[in-house]
């Protein structure tokens, strides 16, 4: 049961906020997931690395990020998505590519108009949507920055004037760098029949203190403070759990996958009664190996025990690091299959232990043990080596490319030339 307490000004809040010395929260976003908590973005509308029949091997996984430029059939039933919570957007959040109208995705460039999102919209049926935004790089000029913010604006109204089925309609925050133009974007889109806030672009902030000093004045502007807090680009575990501590309710970002692309396992601590019996066990690999297992490294060929002692995931349960590791140097796709269903099991641990931190008041002291226990060593691996097959593809593609060059140099210099010919001579 969530409990309502009166923050600083007086004005109720949704959901316990126990630290007042933080902005920590938990609540449900949907209608069953608990926040805070990890929200997985999909790859032509899946969970990356894994088949629908895996999924319901990952029990914390009911709600994910679908990508509509990215699917090939909008129907949620076609999709097999009718167990989960849905979150619609147009927005490619694993590689972080792509803006406004025109989207990249797994099968190249594609333009999606607002009558077509919409439409999508009332086919699938998700539990939020977001709609179309100028998302662009953070890099970008404030004048760019400033006309994002408006043309988002536009794009949320126009969206909501064709949400016939009133369908629950998330606002995205932009404005790159610039504090001023993040509380203007926030306050208007607040202005707006909306259900949840999106804060888009700060994942590629690369000044860490620069990134929390704008989510802390985005989210001075949400009201009512009740509203869901969604992040994109943050999720590191570092990185989380000082956004967390902003009052974020759900992220949105690739770190499994991108742990799991790597060929390594996650492993970092959580806390000493999630160790339990294998705590032994576990610190020792930690000392060695630190929060990250790197599982192509040589080590791993003999090495017969589990992702990590104690384990109760698919992949521990069932498979060796000897034969991931075997998995992973031959690229065999059970091998990153079997990985992203642990990594992302220990993920959402991690957020489970997060949401029990601030319930039982002991956030603070958490995020201070987590920061000292987690750390990050470099992989010894051996450089994977490419196919003979795929070596020479490349080459060709660049013996191509290189032609391709020198013939329009060629031609250039050829109708130059025919252009000085051409000339009146004086």
């Amino acid at each position: 049961m969530t409990k309502r307490i009166e923050d600083a000004e007086g004005s109720p809040t949704g959901g316990d906020m126990l630290q007042r010395v933080t902005k920590t929260r938990v609540n449900v976003l949907f209608k069953r997931t608990q926040t805070p908590c990890y929200l997985p973005p999909s790859i032509a509308g899946n969970v990356p690395h894994l088949t629908p029949d895996n999924c319901s091997k990952v029990e914390d996984l009911t709600a994910q990020v679908l990508d509509y430029a990215d699917m090939n059939k909008p129907f949620r039933e076609l999709l097999n998505t009718t167990d989960y919570e849905l979150l619609l957007s147009a927005r490619d959040y694993i590689s972080e590519a792509g803006t406004g109208f025109m989207i990249e995705t797994s099968g190249g460039r594609r333009v999606v108009s607002i009558d077509e999102f919409m439409q999508a919209t009332e086919l699938l049926q998700p539990e939020l949507v977001v709609p179309l935004a100028d998302e662009i790089p953070i890099e970008k000029g404030r004048n760019r920055h400033r006309a994002a913010v408006q043309t988002s604006l536009d794009w949320l109204d126009a969206c909501q004037a064709l949400n016939t089925s009133s369908t629950p309609m998330c606002g995205v925050v932009v404005g790159g760098n610039d504090q001023m133009l993040r509380r203007m974007s926030a306050a208007e889109t607040c202005k707006r029949d909306i259900q949840a806030v999106l804060l888009s672009g700060l994942g590629p902030c690369s000044d860490k203190t620069n990134r929390l000093e704008l989510i802390d004045a985005i989210v001075n502007e949400i009201t009512p403070t009740s509203l869901p807090r969604i992040i994109t680009g943050i999720g590191h575990p570092l990185d989380v759990l000082d956004t967390v501590n902003r009052g974020i309710d759900a992220f949105v970002s690739p770190y499994p996958a991108s742990v799991t692309k790597a060929g390594s396992a996650l492993i970092f601590w959580i806390s000493d009664d999630h160790d339990g019996s294998s705590a032994s066990e576990r610190n020792t690999e930690r000392e060695r190996s630190g929060g990250v297992l790197h599982l192509r490294e040589k080590r791993f060929a003999t090495d017969f025990g589990p992702l990590m002692a104690g384990c109760d995931c698919f992949a521990c349960q069932k498979y060796t690091r000897a034969y991931i590791h075997h998995l992973l140097n031959v690229r065999e796709m059970l091998g990153d299959i079997l990985l992203y269903l642990h990594n992302l099991q220990h993920y959402y641990r991690f957020f489970r232990e997060i949401r029990t931190a601030i319930s039982t008041d002991r956030f603070v002291a958490f995020h201070a043990e987590f920061a000292t226990r987690f750390e990050e060593k470099a992989s010894n691996a051996p450089p994977l080596i490419i196919p003979t097959a795929i070596e020479e593809r490349k080459r060709k593609v660049d013996a191509d490319k290189a032609v391709t060059k020198e013939n329009k140099a060629k031609a250039a210099a050829a109708k130059h030339e025919a252009a000085i010919l051409k000339r009146p001579r004086p």
